[in-house]
């Protein structure tokens, strides 16, 4: 019987031991700075993904501190060169509407982050929108050698979408 109770332990022992360190390789698989490759859409009909056409351009980093912590910044193309030296006061209406979206596109957010098999959560502390404060987003990941990919739970802009992010060295 103590045999059978010894076996019995060092098997949960095993069991929740092999546990910890896949989530141990998993974490440290995340740490660092990753660069935006790019956004790719899926296509429901061929069953694949591709370039997402309305994000070519786009530029980001995305970080993982290794002990739950991340901040990603994306920008749309030609955001690092626009022009913020125009005087607000001189705006048309329009001009002022167009420079708040493409403020608006700047998409920042700080959160603490729980890895759980092949998904990792993000719990926003704070974002470029205060409407996503506190708020959580949730993807799939896999890793492909030095690239990690992200695929979104949420559809957006009416896709499915994923993003390839490559380590930094």
């Amino acid at each position: 019987m103590n045999i059978l109770k010894s076996v019995f332990g060092l098997l949960i022992f095993l069991t929740l031991y092999s546990c910890e360190t896949k989530v141990s390789k998993t974490s440290s698989m995340f740490h660092g700075m990753w660069r935006l490759d790019r956004f790719e859409a899926y296509d429901s009909s061929s069953n694949t993904w591709s370039n997402a056409i309305t994000r070519i351009g786009w530029n980001g980093y995305i970080l993982y501190d290794g002990q739950g912590h991340m901040g990603v910044h994306l920008t749309p193309k030609g955001y690092k060169d626009f022009d913020t030296n125009k005087n607000i006061d001189s705006l048309t209406h329009d001009e002022l509407v167009a420079l708040t979206k493409f403020y608006k596109s700047n998409f920042v957010y700080f959160s603490d982050y729980t890895l759980t098999d092949s998904t990792v959560e993000h719990k926003r502390l704070s974002a470029t929108e205060p409407t996503n404060w506190g708020k959580s987003l949730t993807r799939n990941f896999e890793f492909k050698a030095d690239t990690l990919i992200l695929t979104a739970h949420e559809i957006i802009e009416g896709q499915k979408v994923r993003l390839r992010w490559i380590k930094l060295k």
